[in-house]
């Protein structure tokens, strides 16, 4: 009789455990990889393909668009990154690896993306006065030449 009271209350004490046991709410924005803190108002994110993880002070009540739709997850951790493997299969996430791109294919793509500046050749004026010309006044109502 004793042994099945004993055992009773450990199975409920381990239940009250489960129950009690804080659970933490984020907003996990599987398009970008992102989650957001809903108790300490910051955005966790990754630029390294879940590496290293960095936060972001929400500034504004409005959810940004930018990053998709997002699924509530609840954690049992306050690090809930430490669970992204699962978050990013079971939710099709998408990993943003910016850190590990090749820098000099980058770099080479980058330069030919961008438009060539036109650089003005400039002569040798450094023995030359700089010309002045007459203000704005001057050439609307000044002398004409006949």
């Amino acid at each position: 009789m004793l042994f099945l009271f004993l055992s009773i209350c450990s199975m409920i004490i381990s239940s009250c455990d489960n129950l009690t046991q804080k659970k933490f709410e984020f907003f996990y924005y599987p398009a970008r990889n992102v989650y957001y803190d809903v108790s300490g108002k910051l955005y966790l994110y990754s630029l390294d393909g879940g590496k290293t993880w960095d936060s972001a002070i929400a500034t504004v009540a409005v959810e940004p668009s930018i990053l998709g739709n997002k699924e509530i997850v609840y954690s049992t951790l306050p690090e809930v990154w430490m669970e992204n493997d699962v978050h990013v299969k079971q939710y099709n996430g998408h990993v943003i690896n910016i850190a590990g791109i090749d820098t000099g294919l980058s770099k080479l793509e980058l330069a030919a993306e961008r438009k060539a500046k036109k650089i003005r050749e400039g002569t040798n004026t450094s023995n030359k006065t700089p010309e002045k010309k007459p203000g704005f006044f001057k050439r609307l109502f000044g002398k004409k030449n006949a």
